[in-house]
């Protein structure tokens, strides 16, 4: 029974429309947040990737470091010319880019490189390209640059 107050009796508590509001908006927010949550995990998944592709060109600049000047050549002279660009090496995908190739939780990275001397031969521009295949068919890259010289 409800409380008399200046001669109306009133009823504690929350109408049915109330609650039913109540729930609606919790809802949009939870699905929000759902939304949120998912986007966050494409996103890590991006990054992941793109921090193991760096990590594997940067791994390519530091084998050319070590290497006898005469071993510093492209990884296929027949499709890294003066003009390359992420498209020409794209094109040689996952054919014969004569680099090599990294599988790591299921995507496979392929690593190609691009080597343009000076007219003196005496500097060198290494380029490493690593380059995958994301799950809705397109092609991501890390490129790198270094110059060597002959010491």
């Amino acid at each position: 029974m409800g409380r008399r107050i200046n001669g109306h009796t009133t009823e504690a508590g929350f109408s049915l429309i109330e609650v039913l509001v109540a729930l609606t908006i919790l809802a949009i927010g939870l699905l929000g947040l759902a939304l949120l949550q998912t986007t966050a995990i494409k996103g890590n998944a991006i990054a992941s990737k793109s921090s193991f592709a760096t990590q594997i060109a940067q791994d390519k600049l530091e084998w050319f470091r070590n290497q006898a000047w005469t071993a510093v050549t492209s990884s296929n002279s027949g499709t890294i010319t003066d003009n390359v660009t992420a498209a020409t090496v794209y094109a040689t995908l996952p054919g014969n880019p004569g680099g090599d190739n990294v599988l790591v939780g299921g995507t496979t990275y392929y690593r190609v490189w691009a080597v343009r001397p000076n007219t003196a031969d005496t500097l060198r521009t290494v380029t490493v390209w690593a380059c995958w295949l994301d799950d809705k068919g397109a092609w991501h890259n890390v490129m790198l640059s270094s110059d060597l010289a002959n010491l």
